[in-house]
């Protein structure tokens, strides 16, 4: 844990580089120093079909899904990290977000072989 999704507009994809993007991420997470680097895990999904009021919507959202039991401060701490390591990647893309959320911890379950 934690579990970072990255989505991104499809146009942006050959503007982008992704693995980068996955890469700072990582980073922007682990830097932190409130997760053990071996139980992070982020991946990239590309976003084809969406609607925005927006003149232009392209976009970059990053949903990092942590067990409970953090602060405010420490989930600010992870958007505000993941949001300056990933800067420099995301060019003038319109708009980039980052939102840390609660997994629902007794129902959380997961098999490692």
């Amino acid at each position: 844990m934690p579990h970072c999704i990255i989505e991104y507009t499809s146009e942006l994809e050959a503007a982008l580089d992704i693995k980068g993007l996955v890469n700072m991420s990582f980073a922007g997470i682990e830097e932190t120093g409130l997760f053990d680097s071996t139980a992070i895990k982020v991946r990239a999904t590309k976003v084809e079909y969406y609607k925005s009021g927006l003149d232009r919507d392209d976009f970059i959202h990053l949903t990092v899904k942590i067990l409970p039991g953090r602060t405010d401060e420490q989930k600010l701490l992870i958007t505000n990290n993941v949001l300056e390591k990933i800067a420099p990647i995301v060019g003038n893309t319109k708009c980039t977000s980052v939102e840390v959320v609660d997994l629902h911890g007794p129902s959380y379950n997961k098999q490692i072989k």
